[in-house]
């Protein structure tokens, strides 16, 4: 362990600077004592960086900056450096803008623990937790981000239902040293770091959803990735039916990850994992609708949500 800490978190950075203290302060004043922060700016031209400076010079033993990148490259390429360098034992995923609730970390190292004590520390094993919503001003919008967007924690256990649908956002995660491991072979097909992590954890290991909204996530006009925004007029549910493109981009995108997921652990995923992706692949591939829909439907290939099932049905 590097200064007693066990936990690293990962911070990644481009252009925060309006909210970047609130979360640095909020993670270094988590309850858990062993906490320490690896940071990795991705081209920032605001003030980030000097303020990335400031606590690293403060907290010599706790705070440690990457060296610059050229960037920027993105969140997903951010965070795949930042996981190349980790070395903890258990390591977390901190967005730029958000705070952190001061038992974060005790939470979901209770729920690791206990992962590790029915699994054993060489398996894979994920833990995630709900958020609540608040503006920029950190006023509440919806205590739970989990209900709000009608996401059931619960798939995470679901590799098929993943593959169509990811549960996991990035800043509530954190993961044992294993799973970290394995994740580091992520491609270019990769949607999302935290989209691979839950893959990796789902095919190869062991997850446990946390329902407690540990992270304030703020949402702003600068957010990259973040809250949907879920309308309940009627013009608003037309409009999302009509997302017709976005859906099929969506599709091809998470073929293009699930070929990629299966050529690189192939010979490691459990048979039937093995199964459920070639499966996938095949829905992509046939060119009868027919099939297409009973594939999707008979292994839960769908988005959760009628809307979303019946939307996806006709456009793909």
């Amino acid at each position: 362990m590097s200064g007693g800490a066990d936990v690293e978190v990962l911070l990644a950075t481009y252009n925060g600077e309006p909210f970047l203290r609130d979360q640095i302060e909020s993670i270094l004043g988590q309850d858990y004592a062993g906490v320490r922060v690896v940071a990795r700016d991705d081209g920032s031209s605001d003030g980030t960086v000097e303020i990335l400076e400031e606590f690293a010079a403060r907290f010599p033993e706790r705070f440690q900056i990457l060296p610059p990148s050229e960037g920027p490259g993105g969140a997903k390429d951010n965070f795949l450096q930042l996981m190349n360098a980790s070395r903890e034992r258990y390591v977390c995923f901190a967005d730029q803008d958000d705070v952190w609730q001061p038992q974060k970390v005790s939470l979901s190292k209770t729920a690791m623990d206990r992962l590790e004590s029915l699994s054993g520390g060489g398996t894979p094993l994920l833990v995630l937790t709900d958020l609540c919503v608040v503006d920029d001003q950190l006023n509440v919008l919806q205590e739970s981000f989990w209900k709000h967007q009608k996401l059931d924690p619960a798939r995470i256990h679901n590799f098929g239902a993943l593959l169509g649908q990811n549960v996991l956002t990035g800043c509530t995660a954190m993961m044992n040293r294993r799973l970290v491991d394995l994740a580091l072979r992520m491609p270019t097909e990769a949607y999302m770091h935290d989209q691979w992590v839950a893959l990796v954890a789902s095919a190869m290991g062991r997850a446990m959803p946390v329902e407690i909204a540990t992270v304030l996530y703020r949402q702003h006009d600068q957010n990259v990735v973040g809250f949907a925004k879920r309308g309940a007029t009627p013009s608003d549910l037309v409009r999302r039916f009509r997302n017709h493109d976005a859906r099929r981009n969506q599709w091809k995108t998470s073929l293009r990850q699930a070929e990629a997921f299966l050529r690189i652990y192939e010979d490691e995923l459990p048979a039937e994992m093995r199964e459920l992706l070639q499966t996938y692949l095949k829905c992509g591939a046939t060119e009868s609708r027919l099939m297409r829909s009973y594939l999707l439907i008979r292994y839960g290939f769908l988005r959760a949500g009628l809307l979303e099932k019946l939307a996806t049905l006709i456009d793909i």
